[in-house]
């Protein structure tokens, strides 16, 4: 996307309304300053955020002193800092000092603010919970596989787990969290905006919602008030481009699509 984008700009493009996908409607690469004369008003469906509690707490606390056999944080560390906590002759980086600190650059791995995919891997995580919790209490006799028996708590097998993760439902800071037969999550998205920020740069802004639980023709609210155009408010009108329609039609034809390369899959 990035190779294609400078092309654009270097063509001084603009006016174009992008709808973009959820691979990089919140791809904090293009919020700098010069993104926005090309990029303002883009939007698109975006991950649901969440809030995870002491997220952020926690991860100021992690570092290779603390997880000495983790090797996650030994690849965090190289990425961050340029160097290695676990010298090894098969990694040519310098050791680390043990006195590195977070600084203003790491703002991605420290920002905590609007957790999208960290929020999904926190759901999932409970629905783990959840579900290894009611297969613990199944009672002999009243089970639900064959002759009505229960897992073994001692080797569980994937797919006796899976049945209780079909079978689960909670709620986690206010929002139902269930799957269909097919193991799939009720589809909920924000629907993101680019908008100008106060030094000038892109803010991701929510403007509304995708809400797969409602009934047929509810699902996709817009606040249309709140949304920031690239397109001209001269463009707009009667007579005139229908951005609106042009924009519902197009969230629309984005889901569809989506929700059909979902099924082809499990086909």
């Amino acid at each position: 996307m990035s190779p294609f984008l400078r092309d654009y700009m270097m063509q001084n493009i603009t006016g174009i309304q992008w709808v973009a996908s959820e691979a990089w409607v919140t791809a904090s690469v293009f919020t700098r300053r010069e993104f926005y004369p090309y990029l303002g008003g883009t939007i698109g469906f975006g991950i649901k955020k969440g809030h995870i509690a002491q997220l952020s707490d926690y991860l100021q606390t992690v570092n290779p002193q603390r997880y000495p056999n983790n090797v996650l944080v030994g690849e965090l560390w190289e990425a961050l800092y340029g160097c290695t906590p676990f010298p090894s002759s098969a990694n040519h980086l310098p050791v680390c000092s043990g006195q590195e600190v977070m600084l203003e650059q790491h703002s991605a791995y420290m920002n905590t603010s609007s957790p999208r995919v960290a929020y999904n891997v926190y759901k999932a995580v409970y629905a783990v919970a959840h579900s290894l919790h009611n297969l613990l209490l199944c009672q002999p006799g009243n089970g639900p596989f064959e002759n009505n028996s229960c897992a073994q708590n001692n080797n569980i097998l994937p797919w006796q787990l899976q049945y209780y993760l079909q079978e689960v439902k909670f709620n986690i800071a206010g929002e139902e969290v269930n799957f269909d037969l097919k193991g799939d999550s009720v589809p909920y998205y924000d629907i993101i905006n680019w908008q100008r920020g106060t030094a000038g740069n892109i803010e991701f802004v929510n403007i509304g919602l995708y809400d797969g639980t409602k009934p047929a023709g509810e699902e996709l609210v817009i606040q249309e008030e709140g949304i920031m155009w690239a397109v001209p408010a001269a463009l707009q009108g009667p007579g005139k481009l229908s951005v609106m329609g042009s924009l519902y039609a197009a969230l629309t034809v984005y889901h569809v699509t989506v929700v059909k390369l979902a099924i082809r899959q499990t086909q």
